[in-house]
């Protein structure tokens, strides 16, 4: 808070919390979320003091209204800029599952991966013994690998866990696998196939013309190396005709919004339509 002032009058709001009148609790309701971020350590206070079932379920709304307000304008201002980078929105969005989530502890486990993998790199090496020294050390080292037993949980799209539990779905592994393969100056691409998103690894001389890919990468499967024919074969098996967008590079912003349909969807299945619904709001926002 600003002031003592300010702390003294929000915690004699968050007093009146039980208060039966749904006009009082407007009232409360709209100062709070004026307030913000800086509401919620004591929101979450008021939560451990309280029994009254009211009471609760008002400080539910309101921590999840501003949550989302902050992962919205997080968003929104990673859209702006210039030099955007996939992890930074995969933050934000584990941010929204975890509000006390430190960035900075992110970013020191994604470094020591990223230093890891670069021990064992070689300017000699070609692109494919490259990406088999990347896969070495992010499959066999770090054990990152796709999650086949538990697809519909919420947290498999979420970087905190991936970093945790070393398993994830398609497209919270590629982002990962991404933010280190260009970190190392590797050509590495993300693309938005239907049912796994895959990437694809570009030719270094060719990057800014219509180049096809040298080969693709599966994150979700131990990052093996596959070819445009295997696709052509995936999309058979799913009855889907070929599209451009299935083979070539898509920008950060596809990305992020395939993560937060996973998300969405994640939560609709788990039956939390209100989380679900704000992933729905989030990616028209994203636009």
């Amino acid at each position: 808070m600003s002031s003592t002032t300010d702390e003294t009058m929000l915690k004699a709001l968050l007093h009146l919390l039980d208060d039966p009148d749904p006009e009082v609790f407007s009232e409360i309701e709209n100062k709070v979320i004026e307030i913000g971020p800086k509401a919620l350590p004591y929101l979450k206070d008021a939560a451990d003091g309280k029994n009254d079932q009211l009471a609760e379920n008002r400080i539910t709304t309101l921590l999840s209204k501003i949550q989302y307000n902050k992962t919205e304008t997080s968003l929104l201002n990673w859209r702006k800029q210039s030099d955007q980078k996939l992890i930074d929105a995969a933050v934000i969005l584990s941010q929204y599952h975890y509000p006390n989530l430190d960035p900075q502890e992110i970013q020191n486990q994604i470094d020591k991966l990223k230093k890891d993998v670069w021990l064992e790199l070689s300017e000699e090496f070609t692109p494919l013994e490259k990406i088999h020294i990347l896969n070495h050390v992010f499959y066999k080292i770090y054990n990152f690998k796709g999650n086949k037993t538990n697809i519909s949980h919420p947290q498999n799209s979420l970087l905190k866990d991936l970093l945790d539990n070393r398993q994830g779905n398609s497209v919270i592994l590629s982002i990962l696998y991404l933010e280190v393969a260009q970190s190392l100056e590797l050509p590495v691409f993300g693309v938005n196939l239907p049912e796994n998103f895959i990437l694809a690894y570009l030719n270094s001389e060719q990057l800014h013309s219509e180049s096809k890919p040298l080969f693709y990468i599966n994150p979700f499967n131990n990052g093996i190396v596959f070819t445009k024919e295997d696709i052509d074969t995936f999309l058979g098996q799913l009855d889907l005709e070929p599209n451009k967008e299935y083979f070539e590079p898509c920008n950060n912003k596809s990305t992020v919004q395939r993560l937060m349909n996973e998300l969405m969807q994640s939560y609709e299945l788990s039956g939390d339509m209100n989380q679900s619904e704000d992933f729905r709001r989030l990616m028209s926002k994203l636009g």
